[in-house]
């Protein structure tokens, strides 16, 4: 049987994956003498590449941008003691800027530097991690929740969400995954539910629309991690998924194992085989190292490391829209990230997308009542402290303290960690439309005034990068004091010469230049594979992804 007939007979077009080798395994035992397995093993270590490992940790909502890697200072004018009725106070309504209750002091501190980076006080928690970040301050985002992370996971090209995903089509995991994770039990783990968004109607996205799990080879595919009950449940079912006509067409391959690791060099099938055999022997004892499923996410000293409590454990769920309650199904971030590490280093995953675990989380709308009353906006410290910081440190020490084989280096060095939200959110409202309506009363004007949303969803945004690969203590564009808008970079990463590098306004006779941009989602999505050491065009070319948008090569390290 030749490469062409085994593939077609096995899985219309794709080699046997690592968790086809495992569940054969379980169910009949390892085929091949000591020999052909020493050849497989062989084989497969002369395929074997750097280890990639990829993690997306998104703050699903909208966070505050202003006060994170979109940093800011402006006055805070909530703090303001403006007559009730007033509609042309000094500065205007339409100038105010509002910023979080007692902004300005300590801790909520006016833009600071370290390293290489200016960030808000929102990411004060993080500057341990800045000797390995690059932040991208010049970036836009998307202002429809469900359009904004479908656009983190897929990137820029024409495209609607309600239609059928096409075979071309990836998500930045699927894309990464394929590429590396045919070696992998399940290489792909999401703690995200696109579609448990409430603004979003389930019958209007049957499978195959919307976010489709799907797409590319079964190593590919979405599987959502879910709580460590249903992780440790998952692992122990696995000897007993019957597998029918696949078996058969397995034993096939089997039959003559030797022809087909040396013969043929089936290269994604044997490094398969080798994975399933690893893993086999050492869910079955077979090694000085057993996976015991029963024990993973357990032990004390990592549940401390990470904060875990058995609240975290528990999932959510929540009404948007005065829609029926959704749930993510998934533990808090600090879990999450808990699991990552373990299926990360125990050899079964590769590719992981963290999200918090309420929906909507850091959506913090407030109209200008509420925000003179309260003296300010939503403080957002204590969210994202507890959602991104805390166990994001204590997943990249570990990270950073763990060896990878023998190869001298740490997991940290071959991990690539994107930090992003859909959207920021605005610091102020303009009400020159209300105040110019002849049809309102001044009363009328007023509670309108009022009653505007002066923190809504706003495409100024920004992204960071972590991992080995990574340029630290980098920043690249900024936001300008007085535009408050993304300044254009050039292709290099530096500011577009044309605009004010302070006010982000454009100099008076000058023009754009036609190379710079506002980095979005799709270069988060291209840099994140640049990396990682893929291509991203190369991909595109090959029917593997359909983001149309460069990567910022500047973002990696010389």
């Amino acid at each position: 049987m030749n490469r062409r007939q085994f593939l077609a007979g096995a899985m219309a077009g794709t080699a046997i994956s690592t968790l086809d080798w495992l569940r054969f395994f379980r169910s009949f035992g390892v085929p091949g003498t000591k020999k052909e397995l020493g050849i497989a093993e062989a084989a497969a270590a002369e395929l074997a590449a750097e280890p990639r490992f990829l993690i997306y940790w998104f703050q699903e909502g909208g966070w505050d941008g202003y006060s994170m890697f979109n940093p800011v200072h402006t006055p805070n004018d909530a703090t303001r003691s403006i007559p009730a009725g007033t509609l042309r106070p000094a500065p205007t309504w339409s100038q105010h800027k509002y910023r979080p209750k007692s902004y300005g002091t300590s801790p909520l501190n006016p833009p600071r530097t370290s390293g290489g980076i200016q960030y808000g006080y929102l990411a004060e928690d993080g500057v341990p991690l800045f000797p390995n970040m690059a932040v991208v301050s010049s970036h836009n985002g998307n202002t429809f929740h469900s359009g904004g992370r479908w656009e983190y996971h897929y990137g820029r090209y024409s495209a609607s969400l309600s239609a059928y995903r096409q075979p071309v089509e990836r998500t930045v995991m699927q894309a990464f995954c394929e590429a590396y994770g045919n070696g992998y039990l399940l290489p792909h783990l999401s703690w995200h539910r696109w579609l448990s968004d409430g603004e979003l109607s389930i019958p209007s996205y049957p499978e195959g629309t919307g976010y489709y799990e799907k797409l590319g080879p079964v190593h590919a595919h979405t599987l959502y991690g879910k709580t460590p009950a249903d992780m440790r449940n998952r692992l122990m079912s696995l000897g007993s998924v019957s597998q029918g006509q696949r078996n058969a067409r397995i034993r096939q391959f089997t039959d003559n194992l030797q022809s087909n690791f040396l013969a043929e060099k089936n290269g994604e099938s044997v490094r398969a085989f080798s994975s399933a055999l690893t893993i086999h022997r050492a869910l079955t004892g077979g090694t000085g190292v057993t996976i015991n499923p029963q024990t993973m996410f357990t032990d004390a000293t990592l549940r401390a490391e990470f904060g875990v409590a058995a609240a975290d454990e528990t999932t959510e769920s929540a009404s948007i829209n005065g829609n029926p309650a959704r749930s993510k199904e998934t533990p808090n971030t600090n879990v999450q990230a808990l699991m990552a590490y373990e299926m990360m280093t125990k050899g079964l995953s590769i590719g992981f997308f963290i999200e918090n675990r309420g929906l909507r989380l850091f959506d913090s709308h407030r109209d200008r009542r509420s925000i003179m009353s309260n003296l300010g906006q939503t403080d957002q410290a204590a969210t994202m402290r507890r959602n991104l910081w805390n166990p994001l440190k204590a997943l990249v020490t570990r990270l950073k303290n763990t060896q990878y084989g023998t190869s001298g280096k740490s997991y940290f060095d071959y991990t690539t960690i994107v930090l992003a939200s859909e959207m920021g959110r605005t610091i102020s409202g303009d009400v020159e439309a209300i105040l110019a309506n002849a049809g309102l009363t001044d009363t009328q004007k007023y509670d309108e005034i009022m009653a505007q949303d002066c923190c809504q969803h706003w495409r100024v945004n920004s992204v960071a990068f972590l991992g080995g690969t990574v340029k630290g203590n980098s920043q690249f564009g900024r936001v300008g004091s007085v535009s408050l808008e993304g300044i254009p970079m050039m292709p290099d990463g530096t500011l577009d010469p044309a605009y004010d590098p302070d006010t982000g306004l454009l100099i008076s006779g000058r023009t754009k230049n036609p190379n710079s941009y506002i980095s979005d989602p799709g270069h988060v999505y291209s840099t994140a594979l640049h990396l990682s050491g893929l291509d991203p065009a190369a991909l595109r070319a090959a029917g593997k992804g359909k983001n149309d948008r460069p990567a910022m090569t500047f973002v990696k390290k010389p």
